[in-house]
């Protein structure tokens, strides 16, 4: 179970990295007090990373974004199948085919600078909602999360994969296609213009309302390397094409791009002594 999403964004809100901080600080000092460094039997993990990715979705510019998490595992559990990226999870139901449970992401921040001037900000937004896995045979999972925005936003977004999983000797490797739908709420928050930021903004006249409908189609790729006993080296890569009324937003058509793109590579590792 993921107890704690992957985040990345532009350099960390001082609010932000402090939680982060005091968290990892709590949450490290408590495994070393643990003569078998676990927490009732569990691990905690955590990951660094550098992210290439656009400056928001839907943007053509690139930028290198910091990136990170932590999880519980039960230590046999560290090196389980979990994509980049699923959301936090912690499953109510767990079996060796099916999982069920609750799940939570959080959204990168979004300024009104640049190609946005006019725009609103928004601000990191937490969602929360739940997961599902099915793995019909052991190296292939079926993935979908519902999650509903709880700060910045309150619609709904439904993210949905399948993965080939493999695991040669001393490597994770899994690819798989994505599919991603949201309501109208989260789209006209991330995608659309109102009547003040069409006044507003240098470079869109007329405001842009959204329905329902798909927000992306696209591909996931990840590997993973067993490098020492507590550490695993990562990289992973996607790529994302807009569709629908989210492609036809000015803010991809005209000063963006339907097609994005995401690299990432870092460190993954366990706090603690490994019992495996």
């Amino acid at each position: 179970m993921r107890l704690v999403p992957n985040f990345k964004g532009k350099p960390l809100e001082p609010k932000l990295c402090v939680t982060i901080a005091v968290g990892i600080s709590l949450c490290t000092a408590g495994a070393a007090s643990a003569q078998d460094g676990t927490f009732f039997g569990y691990n905690l993990n955590a990951s660094v990373r550098a992210v290439l990715a656009p400056s928001y979705e839907g943007g053509k510019k690139y930028t290198v974004f910091p990136g990170g998490g932590l999880a519980i595992t039960k230590p046999w559990a560290f090196d389980a199948f979990a994509a980049p990226d699923d959301a936090a999870s912690l499953a109510i139901v767990n079996t060796r085919r099916f999982s069920f449970g609750a799940a939570a992401s959080l959204r990168e921040n979004r300024y009104n600078d640049g190609e946005l001037q006019g725009m609103r900000s928004i601000g990191w937004g937490l969602e929360g909602g739940a997961f599902m896995n099915v793995w019909p045979t052991k190296w292939i999972r079926f993935h979908v999360e519902g999650l509903r925005g709880l700060t910045a936003q309150s619609g709904w977004e439904v993210n949905s994969g399948l993965d080939f999983v493999h695991h040669p000797q001393s490597w994770n490797l899994a690819v798989g296609p994505r599919f991603s739908w949201s309501d109208a709420k989260f789209n006209n928050t991330y995608f659309g213009i109102i009547p003040g930021e069409a006044a507003a903004s240098p470079y869109f006249q007329r405001p842009y309302h959204l329905a329902d409908g798909p927000r992306f189609a696209g591909v996931e790729a990840s590997a993973e390397y067993k490098w020492l006993p507590r550490w695993r080296l990562t990289v992973d890569a996607s790529y994302h094409r807009l569709l629908a009324q989210v492609a036809d937003s000015p803010l991809v058509r005209q000063v963006g791009s339907p097609d994005q793109f995401e690299i990432s590579t870092g460190i993954r590792f366990m706090l603690g002594k490994p019992s495996f």
